[in-house]
């Protein structure tokens, strides 16, 4: 049976979101770590809007999703006029602003320190400065068991559902 690509990310999705139900915020941070960007972003999307995340997780992943990009554009709205393609990571950056700084991530065991150096030249919005603000916490590596983003515990299903796509 052939799945196209569209059903696959959306069965990826589905897959990864049903690992994070069930994640610590230890396994969430992992998760982070280990991220390939090339994924579905649905996943990534949950962990924005997940109690569970902790705060260095949270602030680690706004950096990750490069916010330089997002803050080029005044509203949501120019973004989608300008760079269609953006669309999802400028909501998960705005979901991942808007509720660290109405403390929503309320545990704090890993650390992250943003960027020093920062380009704002083309920005017409600025990041709010707590979002600068350096963690103390753990650390967590990247981990040689998995693979693309995704834990040894999914790698085989999402193995199986790759092959699947059509071509």
């Amino acid at each position: 049976m052939s799945i196209t690509e569209e059903e696959f990310e959306e069965q990826v999705s589905e897959l990864f979101i049903h690992y994070l139900e069930k994640c610590t915020p230890e396994e969430i941070h992992q998760v982070v770590v280990e991220w390939n960007f090339d994924n579905p972003k649905k996943p990534i999307y949950w962990i924005a809007n997940s109690p569970k995340t902790d705060k260095g997780t949270a602030l680690m992943l706004f950096w990750l999703m490069e916010p330089d990009f997002a803050y080029q554009f005044e509203t949501r709205e120019e973004m989608v006029e300008k760079s269609s393609w953006y669309e999802e990571d400028f909501d998960i950056v705005s979901v991942l602003e808007k509720n660290y700084l109405a403390g929503f991530y309320q545990n704090q065991a890993y650390g992250y320190t943003p960027p020093a150096e920062f380009q704002d030249e083309e920005m017409k919005r600025p990041i709010a400065r707590e979002m600068f603000v350096a963690l103390n916490g753990m650390g967590i590596s990247e981990s040689a068991d998995w693979a693309d983003g995704f834990p040894p515990e999914l790698q085989e299903r999402y193995s199986e559902l790759a092959e699947s796509v059509e071509e």
